[in-house]
């Protein structure tokens, strides 16, 4: 029978992006300011400076270290990370104005992703590489406006599996089932949970929890993955 994954709780911290730049620009280290240079869009590149500012900003107050001395990393699986604190562990993710953070002080992986909810990606041909054959019946059955929301709860739920267990998210679209079901017939799940497995490994599966975001029309994931539970290459 498979077993969800779980772990204490991560801090989720919402950011709202549509502020100045310039305060934030002096966290920025030279790698990070050559990378906002880079963009070409300006509302995009203001976005990555006050988005990247911010989290550098609670991870400092974590750390103790001085936001513009502090230096973000990635792991062997691309997982953010800071590097003299290994269990510090947090994940981002944002869409357009809104970003959120989630941060675990205890080694746990975590993952995290915000969507705004819209009837464009939910194509046929979307449906088809994006979900397992058991979403795609849960889906047709469902009218179109429960079925685009539905999408995204998938969607957000995959994503956020595949930043907590450094997995290449198009493997995800086809090995990860997210069950949409009523909760009580998960194992106990409480409302706003849902259950991902992996299919081609029956003893993994994880919990997802749907943190509420501060703005209306978007669609949100978080996991946690146990550092006992940390999955081999």
């Amino acid at each position: 029978m498979t077993r969800p994954t779980t772990s204490c709780p991560p801090d989720v911290l919402w950011l709202g992006l549509d502020r100045p730049a310039y305060s934030w620009w002096p966290l920025l280290d030279a790698r990070e300011r050559r990378r906002a240079r880079a963009l070409p869009c300006p509302l995009v590149r203001r976005r990555f400076i006050v988005r990247r500012g911010m989290v550098k900003q609670v991870l400092a107050h974590r750390t103790g270290l001085p936001p513009a001395e502090l230096t973000i990393h990635t792991d062997a699986r691309g997982r953010p990370m800071v590097t003299a604190y290994p269990r510090l562990r947090f994940s981002v993710s944002h869409c357009g104005p809104l970003a959120v953070l989630a941060v675990s002080g205890n080694g746990s992986q975590v993952g995290v992703d915000v969507e705004r909810v819209s009837g464009h990606r939910v194509t046929p041909r979307m449906l088809a590489y994006t979900l397992t054959p058991s979403e795609q019946h849960f889906l047709a059955r469902l009218p179109s406006r429960e079925r685009i929301r539905a999408f995204h709860a998938v969607w957000t739920a995959k994503e956020a599996v595949a930043k907590a267990t450094g997995r290449d998210l198009a493997s995800c679209f086809t090995r990860i089932d997210v069950a949409l079901g009523p909760a009580g017939s998960h194992g106990g799940l409480s409302a706003g949970q849902h259950l991902a497995r992996d299919l081609t490994r029956p003893s993994a599966a994880w919990i997802i929890t749907r943190p509420a975001a501060p703005l209306p029309g978007y669609a949100t994931a978080l996991v946690t993955l146990p550092t006992s539970q940390e999955e081999r290459p």
